[in-house]
């Protein structure tokens, strides 16, 4: 895809440089899906996964030569672990992220992961996760959240535009075939239909909350090849953005491609939707977020 430079219509010193947080498994994703990226350069976005791949396999690296060390060095026998542990280990660094195993191994702590283990132990995140779930189409991977008993869930437009086919994938209920039925390219929202739709709770939309400048919020989608990761980052404020007649509102958190989605939380109840990054001064990388109220707004649509 073709990556057109964006301005902010008011000159704001937001960096001209705006990539959806979707996850396509190749180069730089823009929102008009125009012409393809020249791949002899990699992005920064591509850069910056390529190297958080090389320090999970660093990690990987470092444990089996320390369970290697171990092997033949005899005084250490009683200290020895276990070769299946090891690769089991290894696996999961790969995979999924457990908090201990950094911990107790003195691997390289990967923040964005460890806060979600962290946050994952407390009873509301237990309980958003049921409701968010993966996005999937044959060209990448997205997030979505359920937001009504009969099997709607919202989603960011360019995470499902132009495509053939949609799975939802939930962590426990497992895959569901889903259907598009309303979309708003303005404002990057789309809603999805699952038949005969699994028994998760629905999400609670504000209807008027307050985006108040260093307020905490979090938010569960997606990022990289990760799936069900909590996280959480603080209002920077909203910003005009060209097209849109509602401004959106900047988030200073780990924001990644797989974000694409995301709900975002304050108070039980959910905020935004994620949908993009971008370069901030003096933050660097934030997150960008569509109002809860435009979902409202789409949804009575369908309802």
């Amino acid at each position: 895809m073709n990556q057109d430079d964006t301005q902010d219509e008011h000159g704001d010193s937001l960096n001209n440089e705006v990539s959806p947080a979707e996850d396509t498994g190749d180069s730089e994703v823009r929102f008009d899906n125009s012409d393809c990226l020249d791949t002899s350069e990699l992005t920064q976005e591509e850069i910056e996964e390529e190297e958080f791949r090389q320090l999970v396999l660093e990690a990987q690296r470092e444990a089996l030569a320390k369970e290697a060390a171990l092997r033949t060095n005899p005084q250490a026998s009683k200290r020895r672990v276990p070769k299946w542990i090891v690769w089991i280990m290894a696996l999961v660094l790969l995979f999924q992220p457990v908090a201990f195993i950094f911990d107790i191994y003195s691997l390289p702590a990967i923040d964005f992961l460890k806060t979600s283990a962290k946050l994952s132990k407390r009873e509301d995140i237990t309980k958003w996760k049921q409701s968010v779930a993966v996005v999937l189409t044959e060209d990448g991977k997205g997030t979505g959240f359920s937001v009504s008993p009969d099997g709607l869930i919202v989603t960011n437009n360019h995470v499902v535009e132009n495509t053939k086919q949609i799975t939802v994938s939930f962590e426990e209920q497992g895959r569901f075939a889903a259907s598009l039925v309303a979309q708003d390219s303005v404002n990057d929202l789309a809603i999805l239909q699952i038949n005969d739709p699994p028994d998760i709770p629905a999400l609670k939309l504000a209807e008027s909350p307050a985006y108040t400048p260093d307020t905490k919020v979090r938010f569960i989608g997606n990022p990289l090849n990760f799936f069900g990761i909590a996280n959480e980052g603080e209002l920077i404020g909203e910003s005009s953005w060209a097209g849109r007649d509602v401004p959106i509102i900047l988030l200073d958190a780990p924001v990644y491609r797989g974000n694409s989605g995301s709900p975002v939380f304050q108070n039980d109840e959910v905020i935004g939707v994620v949908f993009a990054i971008t370069e901030l001064d003096p933050y660097g990388k934030v997150g960008m977020f569509i109002r809860s109220n435009e979902v409202l707004e789409l949804l009575k649509k369908v309802k």
